[in-house]
């Protein structure tokens, strides 16, 4: 599997665009908030996105799909049901943003799911504690964490729908995986989880409880 990382926004998001090695059709996690930057980004480089994949629902992971979706109107969305959202906007920061649910054409998928996108099977862990609908993203040697798993660090708790022990717990999960896995968090650099195990003060924390 090749994967390509835009980092995007203020906020530094890492959107990740995946596909079968030479292949191009592609799967996007998290397209951050700047679309039309990342549809171009892969017309440039010949490639065509067939589905987004979201780690959880905050803004500066989902703002992204109206752009994408002017180059590819039938682009599909998955998301947990618990981070599309209740109605079509959604309080963050003092600011009010546009939710998953208000893009329509939202998929749902929830633990132990697979879904096979440009060829590859990617498989849908529930991780939540950033937000209630949090999910890693497993795919062969790969871990997209979202905002649960950070290179050294963790997640964010004090958002709304945000749970501490909840994201202990799921951080737990994650560190008792079996083998070793590359790590690919919502923001900040890459990592692999035994490296995390090592070094990550919050990880090796969570798996002590």
């Amino acid at each position: 599997m090749e994967i390509s990382i835009l980092r995007l926004g203020q906020i530094g998001t890492n959107c990740y665009i995946f596909r079968a090695d030479g292949g191009y059709k592609c799967g996007v996690v998290d397209p951050g908030d700047q679309g039309e930057q990342v549809a171009q980004w892969m017309i440039q480089n010949g490639l065509e996105a067939e589905a987004v994949l979201l780690t959880h629902g905050h803004f500066d992971h989902i703002l992204g799909i109206p752009g994408l979706r002017e180059e590819w109107p039938d682009l599909p969305v998955y998301c947990h049901p618990a981070d599309i959202g209740e109605g079509d906007t959604a309080q963050v920061f003092g600011q009010t943003f546009p939710t998953v649910r208000s893009f329509g054409d939202v998929i749902p998928y929830k633990e132990g799911d697979v879904v096979n996108i440009a060829g590859i099977d990617v498989e849908v862990l529930e991780t939540p504690g950033h937000t209630p609908g949090s999910v890693t993203l497993r795919s062969g040697d790969v871990l997209f964490t979202g905002d649960t798993l950070f290179e050294g660090s963790m997640g964010r708790t004090d958002l709304p729908g945000g749970d501490e022990g909840q994201i202990m717990k799921s951080l737990k999960r994650l560190g008792e995986l079996e083998g070793d896995y590359r790590v690919f968090p919502g923001h900040e650099g890459q990592s692999t989880l035994e490296r995390e195990r090592k070094s990550n003060y919050c990880l090796r924390m969570a798996m002590g409880r």
